[in-house]
């Protein structure tokens, strides 16, 4: 499966301000990826980033879930970078409406991403306090990363403290 190389610039990205260049050449060698400047429309297999995270744990000794979860977090917290931060802040008036409009959100990518294979997001539940949200998506591995996101989108637009549990 491929993805854009918008996520895999985040990773370098998060790297590189977090630990410094010098590490992410480590990484980048342990995860056998030649160096790569990544391109932020064009296709990588999604396979990369998941050898990052494994070759970042071995540099950092941090888990796997550890760093897709901080990969998640630093995708959200620049995505005003990326040109989307408008576009975010107005998708819901709170947490729920903004996972329930995730989905329109991906189509409206396909202008800028035609080829993007997006995950699904559903509210199943919700009370005072939790909502039950079904996330479906073809790609493994990513649940720790998705996790990151929406904790950082709470934090960052609606001012809520998210705790994600994963129920299955």
């Amino acid at each position: 499966m491929k993805m854009y190389g918008l996520y895999l610039e985040a990773v370098n990205d998060y790297i590189n301000e977090s630990y410094g260049e010098d590490v992410w050449r480590l990484i980048e060698n342990r995860a056998e990826i030649p160096h790569l400047k990544f391109v932020r429309h064009q296709m990588y297999n999604d396979n990369l980033i998941l050898r990052l995270a494994k070759a970042a744990g071995e540099v950092l000794g941090k888990t796997h879930d550890e760093l897709m979860y901080a990969f998640g977090v630093y995708m959200v917290k620049r995505i005003g970078n990326y040109g989307y931060e408008r576009i975010l802040k107005v998708l819901g008036r709170n947490v729920r409406d903004f996972i329930n409009e995730l989905d329109n959100l991906h189509e409206y990518f396909r202008f800028s991403f035609p080829k993007v294979q997006p995950p699904s997001f559903c509210v199943e539940e919700e009370c005072e306090t939790s909502l039950t949200l079904h996330y479906r998506s073809t790609r493994k591995g990513f649940t720790q990363f998705v996790k990151g996101q929406l904790s950082q989108v709470g934090r960052q637009f609606y001012n809520t403290d998210i705790e994600v549990e994963i129920l299955s």
